[in-house]
């Protein structure tokens, strides 16, 4: 299904970046380096104390308590002496409880180090109680976690069976990309309930979040008929990149690595094997990462869209008999190499994970790397992120060297120029975002 461009509406426009604003400071509270306003020491001191200390109750019980204090101390009246005396007492209580109470315990953690974006990671952990830990109740939460992850459960509680524990935290993986995980913090809000006593236990790990995508049912490709010998050898060191044909008599002038010797010694006299050329099909895919240094939200939406597609067209080709060959420029020319079958996609999905956008044109950078394989692709695929001249003139290059082109432009705005007016033989495919939204399956 192939989606029409369209005009964006403002009210969706607002509504996303305000969203996104709301994402920020919701990822504050669970990595305080995030924060886009609090950037000074003290500032962040507060901002962990207020977080990691305070408990939820403890928080709402704050404030009441600063308004009765002041209030006590401008109308300094006996009766209002004792509630207030009553709560700064539980107050030190579990202050000297959440600084002095050890919480030693060690856990071990591991979990999937791949994943796609909008799944839920699992993480399997086990607790351990060390020393003379109190058996008091404790919970474990992630610490630190980068933008574009968010815990599933803020507080994990901490089983009572024994030594060892063990538990599950989840992590929605909201946004593709390479993460690193830094560990947890296990606390206690014993015995009020209003301060906890944590303790920080790192225990880096990596994540890489792969782009999510919808598997493609089909993918029209033009009529490309340029086939290319070698087979599976130029992308594997194993096997041979001919097929076996039969066996012959040998002849002067044959390769004598091809003779077969068990027919040769029941035949009683010389046998050769004969193979036939290997050919197949080599695709090149190009990702189109220009991205403005000032991009608005719905451009930057429009660039991982591309990616996401970008995605799909590769596990099409997986599943299909194509040798394919990833190209993207950036910060860092990509270019992937890979063969056929599902294996080869985890390698692309690494690379797609890690794109970043370019605020410049990429095009000068893939063409002298393209050009040198023009003579052994059979097919480009193009997932362009806008339609003008330059990449006009980049599909143009393409075909005056014989290449088949296929142009899929992912784009929720007008494009700078009507891609529907260039004449390509393998068509222009323009996927909205309402189109991707309802999942593109065909293109």
């Amino acid at each position: 299904m192939v989606g029409k461009t369209a005009t964006p509406n403002t009210h969706t426009a607002r509504t996303t970046v305000s969203a996104k604003a709301r994402r920020e400071v919701l990822d504050s509270a669970y990595n305080i380096d995030l924060h886009p306003l609090f950037k000074g020491i003290f500032s962040r001191w507060c901002w962990r104390v207020f977080f990691y200390r305070f408990t939820s109750a403890g928080r709402w019980f704050l404030i009441p308590y600063l308004l009765f204090t002041v209030f006590a101390a401008a109308i300094y009246e006996q009766p209002f002496f004792g509630p207030f005396i009553i709560a700064t007492v539980l107050w030190l209580l579990a202050l000297l409880v959440a600084l002095l109470l050890p919480v030693r315990v060690s856990l071990e953690a591991r979990h999937t180090e791949r994943i796609c974006a909008g799944e839920v990671l699992r993480i399997d952990a086990q607790v351990r109680r060390q020393g003379r830990t109190p058996a008091v109740d404790l919970q474990v939460q992630l610490n630190n976690l980068p933008s574009g992850l968010a815990p599933v459960e803020t507080h994990v509680p901490v089983p009572a069976t024994g030594d060892a524990a063990p538990m599950q935290l989840h992590l929605q993986c909201r946004r593709r990309g390479v993460y690193a995980l830094q560990g947890f913090r296990v606390s206690t809000d014993f015995p009020f309930g209003l301060l906890n006593a944590y303790r920080v236990l790192k225990h880096p790990s990596p994540l890489l979040v792969y782009p999510h995508f919808t598997p493609l049912a089909e993918l029209r490709l033009p009529g490309a008929t340029l086939t290319n010998p070698g087979g599976v050898v130029l992308q594997s060191s194993l096997g041979e990149s001919f097929e076996l044909l039969g066996n012959r008599d040998y002849q002067e002038g044959d390769d004598i690595r091809h003779i077969d010797w068990r027919a040769t010694a029941r035949m009683q006299t010389a046998i050769l094997r004969e193979y036939t050329q290997e050919y197949f099909f080599r695709v090149g895919v190009v990702l189109d990462t220009y991205l403005p240094k000032r991009a608005r939200e719905a451009e930057r939406e429009n660039f991982e869209r591309a990616i996401s597609l970008c995605a799909a067209v590769s596990d099409y080709m997986a599943r299909q008999e194509y040798l394919v060959d990833i190209f993207a420029a950036g910060p860092q020319l990509y270019h992937l190499a890979v063969g056929q079958s599902s294996v080869y996609l985890d390698e692309i999905l690494d690379i797609l994970a890690c794109v970043e956008p370019y605020p410049h044109e990429s095009f000068t950078k893939l063409t002298p790397e393209l050009g040198e394989m023009l003579g052994q692709i059979t097919l480009v695929i193009c997932v362009f992120t806008n339609w003008d001249d330059e990449r006009r003139q980049f599909v143009e290059y393409l075909t005056m060297h014989g290449v088949a082109v296929k142009i899929i432009v992912v784009r929720n705005q007008p494009c700078s120029a009507d891609p529907h007016a260039y004449p390509c033989s393998g068509g222009i495919s323009v996927v909205s975002q309402a189109a991707f939204v309802a999942g593109v399956d065909v293109v």
